[in-house]
């Protein structure tokens, strides 16, 4: 199925991309466009599998741990690399672990209101949109611009924004 093999592609992407972070400098712009491609191939994978009618339950609990795996990875890179607190992806994996297993005994919202901003196709979009830049950012400023304090700050900003989106 070709939409589960666009989601392996991104979880491969996201270890290279890891990898190669600025240990080859010829390689900074095109880690920084590859980590662009792996959140817009997370929206591509889905199209991919409505198009092609190759929806599953293994694609959808697939794409959704691939998803996870991607998100965490990079937030505990950027932790680890000291451009963000430890509590940042505590409370990410925290909140992506409760609202995985718990969406398999709840029922969608009937609230329209609540299910637009949960789970609406614009909210996870704006939310995912929002993660891809956030890394784009913090690999940017590790990159380029590791020594300023003050545009390190602001990759902070942007990191608690997400996780503030994350948490709403």
């Amino acid at each position: 199925m070709l939409a589960n093999t666009i989601t392996l592609i991104r979880l491969l992407l996201t270890f290279i991309v890891i990898v190669l972070l600025k240990r080859y400098p010829f390689l900074n712009i095109a880690c920084l466009v590859i980590i662009a491609i792996i959140f817009v191939l997370d929206a591509v994978d889905g199209i991919v599998a409505r198009k092609r009618n190759e929806v599953s339950e293994f694609g959808a609990a697939f794409d959704v741990s691939a998803d996870r795996i991607i998100e965490n990875v990079f937030w505990v890179y950027f932790t680890a690399i000291g451009y963000i607190p430890l509590w940042i992806p505590l409370v990410v994996i925290t909140r992506g672990v409760l609202t995985d297993t718990l969406q398999q005994y709840i029922t969608p919202p009937k609230n329209r209101f609540i299910h637009d901003l949960t789970r609406s196709r614009i909210s996870r979009g704006s939310y995912g949109a929002l993660k891809m830049l956030t890394f784009i950012y913090l690999a940017w400023v590790h990159l380029y611009f590791s020594g300023n304090p003050m545009i390190r700050k602001v990759g902070f900003i942007f990191a608690s924004t997400t996780v503030a989106i994350c948490l709403i």
